[in-house]
Formats: C-alpha cells, sequence, structure tokens
C-alpha cells in the first residue's frame, strides 16, 4: 500500500522551546500538477547525502540513482511550474522535463513509474519497480525544454487517503535503462525518507473515527467538554489539544474543533474560562484545566481517558481573550510562575490564537519559541484591529515570535463565527462569509497545523509555505481571500539579506550589502500606525501597520510606490561572502499593499511584481510572482477615518532558486551579486503601494 504520513517531529527539524522542568504538586477537586526534471550539481548529489544503512548493498553505495525533485505544479508563466510536496486527491499529477538544461535527455526514451514510497533502506533491500496505476508508462523526450515535455502521469485517480494521517506518499521514477528496477541509471523523485510527492485528502473534513462527546467538572472554572475517539481503547497515547472561550463564550460552542482533530486521533478538551478579569486570569484556567484532565483521567467516566492522553504533546487553542489567555499560559510556564509534574512549558507543541486581543504587556504575551499560528477576520467587530484601538493588534503576536510562525487573516470574516455559539458575526465590512465556510477554513488549517508540530508531518508544510491561492485546504470556497505569512523559527539556517531592524540608512542593508532603486517615497520605520486612523494623509507613511501593540514591540519595515509609465526597481546587494546560493533552496519575503493610498485605491485589485537574480557576468533571470499568487488587496473596510481599506495584509513570497535556472536561463547560482524587485508595465502590476519585510535565503528545504 502507499506510505501514509505521520510520526514523531524529527528533533533537528522542529525545536522545542527552552528545556527546564520544575515540578511540585497542585491540588485540584477535579490545479494539475506538473512533475518537473530541473537538476543541479547539488541536487544530483542529493542521495550521497543520505545516510547509508547497513542491509545496502556495496553496488547501491557505489552507483546510486540521480535523485531530483520532480512533482510540481503549472504555472502559467516563467518558470512553467512550481515543485511541491503536496497534491490533492482527485487532481491532476502530470511530468515534465527540461530537455534545454538536460540535452543529454533529448530524444531518450524511458519508462515512468509512480510507485508506493519507500524508504532509503526499502529502495536499496527491493528495487522492483510496481506501478500503482497498474503499469509503466513509456515516454520519448523531446529537445525544447519544459513545455515540449508535458505527460500526464494520472488523472486524479491516486489514493490520499492516509486514514488518520496527512498524506499518501508516492514515488516517481525514471526508468531510462528499461530495466524495472532503480538502478544507477535512473532518475528518482523520493530517493530518501521522505516521498516524492504526497496525495493529500480534503482537511475540512472529518476523520475516519468516529468520536464520543463528554461534559464533566472538576469544580469552579473547571468544566470541561472532552472529545475523544470511540475506539481510544484501542489506540494508545493520543495528543491532547486544549480549546480556551472568550470573553462571554462558552466552552461548549467549540464541538466543531473538537470532533474534528478527534476524528483524526486527538483527545480534545474545551474548557470553562475565567475571562472576566482578563486574559491573565484566563491563562491560569487554561493551565488548571489542561493539569486537571492530564491528573484526574483515570476518574473522568470511569477512567475511560485512562493512560490514553500524551501529556507530552500538547496543543493550546484560544479565541479571543482566551487567544491571548494560552500566549500567556505559555510565558507562565516558561518562567516558572505556574509548575505542575504532569507537563511544562516543552510539552505545549504548538500555540495557536484566534482573534486574540493584546490587554497584556508585551513583555509577559508573546509566544517566545513555541511553534505559533494567528488566525484573525479583516471584519471582526470586536477584536477590531482599529489603530485607535491599544487592545485589539493580533498581529502583534505574530511579530513578537521567534519560533516557526503563521498568520492566517481572512477577508469578510467576524469576531464569532469562529466559534458554534450562534448568533451574529459580530462583524463590520463587505462580503461577509457564512459561518461554514469559516469553518471550512479553521479547521482546514488547524489539521495541517496539529499534523506539523505534533506529528512532524511532512506534507503538511506545504499548506504554510505556498501562497493561499496556490494551495489550501480542498475544500475552502474560492471567494474566502486570505493573506498567508509563514516563517520558520530564528535558529534555522538563513541569510537575512534584510529585515530594516539594524541598519537605519536606507542605502545599505542588515546584512551589509548596498541597497539601491528608484522606487518613489521610500521609508524604513516601526510596522506601527502612528495616528490612530486609517486615513492616508501622507505625513504617516506606515498607514495601516496595525503589527504592534505597545512600546515593547520594535519591528520595522520598508514601504514604497511606483506609478506609470515608467518602470521601477529596488536592489538588495547580497555580499560577496553570501553570493554562492546553488546549495539553497529559497528566496522569500513577504509584503504587503499599503491600505487607502492612493496608489492602492488607484490598482484596486491584487497586486503582483517580478524579481530577478544577476550573477557576476550579468546574466539575469527573473519570475513574475504573480503566477503563485498576488498580494491581497486590503480588506475595503469602511471606518476609522476616511476612505475604505483595513490593515495592511502581509503575504510571505516563496521562489524556488533552482526555477531561476528552467530552460537554460544561463544563471550562475554560485555567484548571485543582487536581488532586484522590479515594478511596473511589464513586470506585475503598473502602479502600488508595497510594504516589505525579510527578504532572506532559506538555506535548504524544511523536512
Amino acid at each position: 500500500m502507499p506510505q501514509s504520513v505521520d510520526g514523531p517531529p524529527p528533533h533537528d527539524t522542529i525545536p522545542d522551546p527552552a528545556t527546564m522542568r520544575v515540578c511540585s504538586p497542585f491540588g485540584l477537586g477535579l490545479g494539475p500538477v506538473v512533475a518537473a526534471l530541473v537538476l543541479t550539481p547539488a541536487e544530483a548529489q542529493l542521495s550521497s547525502a543520505s545516510s547509508q544503512a547497513p542491509q545496502e548493498t556495496a553496488a547501491f553505495r557505489e552507483a546510486q540513482p540521480t535523485s531530483v525533485p520532480l512533482v510540481g505544479h503549472a504555472l502559467p508563466g516563467y518558470p512553467h511550474f512550481e515543485l511541491v510536496r503536496a497534491v490533492h486527491a482527485g487532481e491532476a499529477v502530470e511530468m515534465a522535463v527540461d530537455t534545454v538544461a538536460h540535452p543529454a535527455l533529448a530524444g531518450r526514451s524511458a519508462d515512468v513509474y509512480v510507485v508506493a514510497a519507500k524508504t532509503v533502506l526499502g529502495w536499496a533491500s527491493d528495487p522492483t519497480l510496481t506501478d500503482v496505476r497498474g503499469g509503466a508508462q513509456p515516454v520519448t523526450f523531446a529537445a525544447g525544454g519544459i513545455q515540449a515535455n508535458i505527460f500526464l502521469l494520472d488523472g486524479g485517480t491516486l489514493s490520499g487517503d492516509a486514514g488518520t494521517g496527512l498524506g499518501v506518499g508516492y514515488d516517481v521514477v525514471v526508468d531510462l535503462d528499461l530495466d524495472g528496477l532503480l538502478s544507477p541509471a535512473d532518475y528518482v523523485d523520493g530517493l530518501s525518507d521522505e516521498a516524492g510527492f504526497y496525495v493529500v485528502a480534503d482537511t475540512t473534513q472529518k476523520g475516519p473515527l468516529s468520536t464520543v462527546e463528554i461534559t464533566y467538572s472538576g469544580g469552579s472554572f473547571l468544566g470541561q467538554n472532552t472529545f475523544y475517539p470511540s475506539n481510544i481503547a484501542s489506540l494508545g497515547q493520543l495528543p491532547l489539544v486544549v480549546v480556551s472561550h472568550g470573553n462571554g463564550h462558552n466552552y461548549l460552542w467549540y464541538d466543531h474543533i473538537g470532533e474534528h482533530l478527534a476524528s483524526y486521533g486527538y483527545v480534545v478538551m474545551s474548557h470553562q474560562n475565567n475571562t472576566g478579569p482578563g486574559s491573565d486570569q484566563a491563562s491560569i484556567t487554561t493551565l488548571t484545566n489542561t493539569e486537571l484532565i492530564l491528573e484526574k483521567q483515570g476518574l473522568i467516566e470511569g477512567g475511560v481517558l485512562d493512560g490514553h492522553i500524551d501529556g507530552d504533546r500538547i496543543t493550546f487553542i484560544g479565541h479571543s481573550r482566551g487567544g491571548e489567555g494560552v500566549v500567556r499560559a505559555y510565558t507562565r510556564l516558561l518562567n516558572d510562575e505556574f509548575v505542575s509534574p504532569f507537563f511544562d512549558e516543552n510539552d505545549v507543541r504548538l500555540v495557536v490564537s484566534i482573534a486574540p486581543v493584546t490587554h497584556i504587556s508585551s513583555s509577559l504575551s508573546q509566544p517566545f519559541g513555541v511553534n505559533f499560528a494567528l488566525m484573525y477576520g479583516a471584519a471582526d467587530a470586536d477584536v477590531t484591529g482599529s489603530p485607535s484601538s491599544g487592545t485589539s493588534k493580533p498581529f502583534a503576536f505574530y511579530e513578537r515570535a521567534y519560533g516557526n510562525k503563521h498568520t492566517f487573516y481572512i477577508q469578510g470574516v467576524g469576531h464569532a463565527y469562529f466559534h458554534n455559539g450562534g448568533g451574529s458575526c459580530v462583524c463590520s465590512g463587505p462580503a461577509i462569509l457564512p459561518q461554514s465556510t469559516v469553518h471550512d477554513y479553521e479547521l482546514g488549517f488547524f489539521l495541517p497545523l496539529v499534523k506539523r508540530y505534533v506529528d512532524g508531518n511532512v506534507p503538511a508544510l506545504d499548506f504554510f509555505e505556498r501562497m493561499d491561492a496556490d494551495f489550501r485546504p480542498a475544500g475552502v470556497a474560492g471567494n474566502a481571500i486570505t493573506a498567508k505569512d509563514y516563517r520558520e523559527a530564528e535558529a534555522s539556517d538563513h541569510f537575512v539579506i534584510d529585515d530594516f531592524q539594524t541598519e537605519p540608512s536606507l542605502f545599505l542593508s542588515s546584512s551589509g550589502g548596498a541597497v539601491s532603486g528608484d522606487v518613489l517615497e521610500r521609508v524604513e520605520d516601526l510596522m506601527r500606525e502612528q495616528d490612530g486612523s486609517f486615513s492616508w494623509t501622507g505625513a504617516q507613511p506606515m498607514n495601516g501597520m496595525t503589527r504592534y501593540d505597545d512600546s515593547g514591540d520594535d519591528g520595522r519595515a520598508t514601504v514604497f510606490e511606483w506609478s506609470p509609465p515608467s518602470a521601477f526597481f529596488l536592489e538588495f546587494e547580497i555580499i560577496p561572502s553570501e553570493r554562492d546560493l546553488s546549495d539553497d533552496a529559497y528566496l522569500s519575503f513577504r509584503a504587503c499593499q499599503g491600505t487607502r493610498h492612493p496608489q492602492t485605491d488607484l490598482l484596486d485589485e491584487p497586486l503582483s511584481l517580478t524579481v530577478t537574480l544577476r550573477d557576476a557576468g550579468g546574466v539575469t533571470s527573473s519570475i513574475e510572482t504573480g503566477i503563485y499568487g498576488d498580494i491581497t488587496r486590503p480588506y475595503e473596510r469602511t471606518g476609522s477615518g476616511a476612505g475604505a481599506g483595513w490593515a495592511n495584509e502581509f503575504s510571505t513570497v516563496r521562489l524556488r532558486l533552482t526555477d531561476f535556472l528552467t530552460d537554460g536561463s544561463g544563471l550562475d547560482l554560485t555567484a548571485v551579486e543582487a536581488v532586484r524587485f522590479e515594478f511596473g508595465p511589464g513586470l506585475g502590476s503598473v502602479r502600488g503601494r508595497l510594504g516589505m519585510d525579510d527578504v532572506e535565503i532559506l538555506r535548504k528545504e524544511t523536512p
């Protein structure tokens, strides 16, 4: 059978927070997909980097097949494809080979196999090729580059049913010697312990397990509504998800989350939350309720949970005051303000804040290094995000975090539709989404978040790394417009070209390279709206930057604009010691449109731009970002001053460095001198106002 994917997170890829345990007793009562062959010297050596298993044959060790990433996603322009990990079930799978970059393949014939994924050891012990489609597919490669060599591999019949996991793994083998074996002459996508690609089922749909719901109380603010698989007795220990409601909300209003995650093999406990005094007190009830279920699992419902809750793998999810409360709960554990013999900060693998308030000082209310996700609606009429409100700046949690971190900012979504309590959406603005769509988005992303950070799931990464228009849960409606921001932990192996933090000069990057350009009205400053209004006056260049809440926040970005008919650019020199990008993975940056700015209002649509790399010989290669997804137009909500538009919506854009080599571009990745962002006619949007931050090189693929 094809290989499904879930397992414990690898210690070298998902960092745990700082380690310290202090315990003391605590008393309680109770689109189509393209496989594209683009080989670089570094990629051709990927297989040699894998550790050799003792059972491998000498022949396999001495001459391995060429290991390359293949499977991808067709694009409407250069580089004509996007390599991906994950494919939606029912989506067509194609293969493409770049014979300009690899002319030796032009005119060659081969059999292509789609096989159940094997590990390195599995391939070494059994190199037999058994195609899951029933037989190999003969192909002949033509001269002419990638577009001349596209082959349909599957029309959408490959199974994505991984049970309670996420993603069924497949490898692709180009059998050039036609011997029906994986041999040194062949090319393979998947010659590692990671599959070549994964087919994923719709994460908005419930999993295969039936669930049970129980409600009980251990005392004051210790009421709990818990969901678990009905066959839990045979499942061993399951991770725990704790849900903390907001002020005026009810712990019984999160059954949609409980049922969904429990159907995939989690224990989900939603609890009474003491939100009246504020988020700080709510954090304590999050912790006391977590301790209750861990300590008293042998007594709850006759002991049905006893021995089946894994207290080493905990997720906190909070809404509104509970959304800030779960962050504060984590800092209490980290600072030893709350200690328990049953869990500590190292056991909290993920913290998720839904539309959180910002009532508490940044020194006490920040995610630090824990894996963190923010989900927030642009139409929220409670936690409004207005620059005039000092207690509703949810983006501050993302900006303060330095672990793996995510933002999902959804247009047309209010405060109340994230729960299941009925009533008004508590929203203000146009194009309000129905609650069913909000729940689809919420649950569709909660599952890959938990799968990634609790179980170490690999294909879940595509839900985060790719732009929202490029890859999102299959069941989410197309009219749900979302800006998606993602950055790996600061401890990851990145080279930051410019984050606009440490160098005040407009002409020098934070890494020490020269910055040049002719974009208009460029400023670097704090990501904080200063005048309490979204109105564009010209006196506040960081208009719409509601990324911070108090004086303890100091993140910076750059803003600028352009207008027709001219083309404009902003260029960052790569310092000499960092110019060899041949063994790196991505160029990444994040960008947003400036709300209510005249250029944004005149454009009145999503925005794209062109990114160009230039090498030491003057050779350039360019990619327009719009082929992956656009920078969203700010949600056209009125209020908080004149005009229409709300907070600036950052999206992360990642460009695979080897994509700049497609069709023999001639670019030398070992000597890249500059990254140039280009704007104007023929380069993307003809006009715009843009905010930009975190321009960086990602050293390697995230496992």
